[in-house]
């Protein structure tokens, strides 16, 4: 985001930074990549390496648009419901060349993963809807601060009280990543320790 939290502009990441992309590509090459509708056509292209997952209101739709299915090729559509009986999800573990997955409810997706606890991470990529809807789930958030203002129809949520700042992995003269941590109990209770032992000092 922008010092003034913008993310988009038209659809479209309204900066160029390259070094942000190498980034962006060894945090997350391996793993599964969730975003909305828009931020994937905004990519022009499944990312390579990943499991693309899409958030859209008609995936079945979607899934056999001829310009869809044109750019992207055959995608899965999952639904995580029961089955014949049996639990029905997509594979977790399985991880192809450029894997598109088309799913409705992030939230049921998010259950699914929670439940599945499969080796690859779930990295949540935008837009700010998404973000807003699963950013209370995530623990960890990686954001990369751009060093100007710019202007934007698209903004990065306000980060509540339970975010505190772990470490700052990258920085550059155009953007840093600062690397968040959700704060838990404990976390809270080394901290007040912490403090306590330094006032009585």
């Amino acid at each position: 985001m922008s010092l003034n939290r913008v993310i988009g502009r038209d659809n479209k990441i309204p900066w160029h930074l390259p070094e942000d992309f190498k980034w962006f590509k060894k945090l997350t090459t391996g793993h599964f990549v969730l975003m909305g509708r828009k931020t994937f056509e905004s990519l022009g292209r499944p990312l390579p390496n990943r499991t693309n997952i899409v958030v859209t209101r008609k995936p079945l739709r979607l899934a056999r648009d001829p310009q869809f299915k044109a750019t992207v090729g055959q995608a899965r559509v999952g639904h995580w419901q029961a089955r014949f009986g049996r639990p029905y999800q997509l594979g977790f573990e399985r991880l192809s060349e450029r894997d598109v997955w088309l799913v409705r409810d992030p939230r049921k997706l998010a259950d699914a993963f929670e439940k599945a606890r499969p080796s690859r991470q779930l990295f949540v990529i935008g837009g700010a809807q998404i973000y807003e809807q699963l950013l209370p789930r995530c623990t960890d958030l990686y954001l990369s601060v751009v060093q100007r203002e710019v202007e934007g129809d698209a903004c990065f949520p306000e980060l509540e009280d339970d975010w505190y700042l772990h470490d700052t992995p990258l920085r550059t003269p155009d953007f840093e990543v600062q690397h968040y941590r959700r704060m838990d109990l404990s976390t809270v209770t080394r901290a007040l320790r912490r403090a306590d032992a330094g006032e009585g000092k």
